[in-house]
């Protein structure tokens, strides 16, 4: 898969170009601690390595065939091994990644001397993502500074299109990873379900969630579980606490399982007691509606933007329906004023290596592509929100929705909360 993966990627580099990808630093956290470390999601989709340290150099044009792929890895010492265990060593690298040649990072820049000379341009990976608001500098940032420093007078280009681009349209082998991570997902709900009741709290919720996925090799979606009962079930990202549910909340869960760092990412709002008001029932099922509604609209040359659109259109009906404002209202005041109040998110994002998956929303949505469909509308006045969420696989005729087995209906939720165990 990472041989695939990386051959894609070098069949769009220029033969004058060497492009280069680095780990992700260990993050500190107050005294000795560090932050449970995450890779660099680029390198493991091009290597398989999620080891700090890592580097990976593609130049495709070098005369040398030994030195077009090189992958760098932390030498690890004997101290390092016996509090942290052993680390990948040049032989089971190269296995894992399908790269022959591989050396230490500790020689990166004796090696890079017989490599970026011979090359015109250099293209770095930089974080992109329209939704970044990092203000940390990070081991990419240094990487690039330290680049210019001592080659100031190549050419340099982003990797970031070519990688996000690319990222969109999955392989088999990672769909077949993303399905088993909803497969997984779903056993979590329908565990969940026969557990919530008033009393339980965002944590015990949480971990109910977790204890399942743990069984199955996996762990959370690269979110912290969002869990939130009553009123606030309208705040977007509520993260799970030791705040109780109570008879006649709603409590709405979104908290998915993550496989080999590859994401599901589910949503679904449960009555706490196993019963939905008629209020609560006529809310969920508005949604439900739009969530069946715009998924008709899915299928490979669309655009994400074009599905904003058609949701938001959607849920302006059903809050027409609901009678939350008329369409009088809507044309008085405009579609925003009454989307920002009761629907404030857009209705889909891009899924895969991360929760919101790197792509371009203007462009049409390619075959193979993973997105997320879940509408949602909150009322704080009544204290009330909804959010009904599965993942699509686009086809080029439509999608395959990978969710379609995990309960929606509002009846069958009811159902399974309150079947009786033998």
């Amino acid at each position: 898969m990472f041989s695939t993966q990386r051959k894609r990627l070098v069949s769009q580099l220029p033969a004058d170009a060497v492009a280069i990808l680095t780990a992700n630093d260990i993050m500190p956290t107050n005294g000795d601690g560090t932050m449970p470390y995450f890779p660099n999601v680029n390198l493991y989709y091009l290597t398989g390595v999620k080891e700090e340290d890592a580097m990976l150099v593609l130049c495709p044009g070098h005369p040398e065939a030994a030195m077009r792929e090189i992958l760098f890895i932390k030498r690890a010492d004997q101290l390092f091994v016996k509090w942290l265990g052993h680390r990948l060593d040049k032989e089971s690298a190269a296995s894992l990644s399908g790269i022959a040649t591989v050396y230490y990072t500790d020689e990166y820049w004796a090696v890079m001397k017989n490599v970026i000379p011979l090359c015109r341009r250099i293209l770095l990976h930089t974080n992109e993502h329209a939704r970044s608001e990092n203000e940390t500098q990070t081991r990419e940032d240094r990487l690039l500074l330290t680049c210019k420093h001592h080659y100031p007078l190549h050419e340099y280009d982003r990797l970031y299109p070519l990688l996000a681009r690319q990222r969109m349209a999955k392989t088999p082998e990672e769909v077949a990873i993303i399905r088993k991570a909803c497969d997984i997902t779903e056993m979590g709900f329908r565990r969940l379900l026969k557990f919530v009741k008033p009393g339980k709290t965002g944590f015990q919720v949480a971990a109910e969630l977790i204890h399942e996925y743990m069984q199955h090799n996996a762990t959370w979606a690269n979110y912290e579980p969002i869990v939130a009962f009553g009123a606030d079930t309208c705040i977007l990202h509520y993260r799970a606490n030791k705040k109780t549910g109570k008879d006649g909340d709603l409590v709405l869960i979104d908290a998915a399982a993550s496989l080999e760092f590859y994401n599901a990412d589910l949503t679904r709002t449960i009555p706490v007691n196993g019963r939905y008001t008629p209020r609560q029932k006529e809310y969920y099922n508005a949604v439900l509606q739009v969530h069946r509604q715009l998924r008709q609209h899915v299928r490979a040359g669309v655009s994400l933007h074009e599905l904003w659109q058609a949701s938001n259109e959607l849920i302006l009906e059903a809050l027409v329906r609901l009678g939350i404002c008329s369409t009088t209202d809507i044309r008085r005041n405009g579609a925003a004023h009454y989307l920002q109040q009761y629907s404030y998110h857009n209705v889909s994002h891009f899924l895969g290596l991360e929760v919101h998956d790197p792509g371009y929303i203007h462009e049409p949505i390619p075959a193979g592509a993973f997105l997320t469909n879940e509408p949602g509308i909150y009322n704080a006045a009544e204290g009330i929100g909804i959010r009904i969420e599965n993942n699509l696989l686009v086809t080029d005729n439509g999608y395959e929705d990978l969710m379609e087995n995990i309960p929606v209906e509002a009846e069958e939720i009811e159902e399974i909360m309150n079947r009786t165990s033998n």
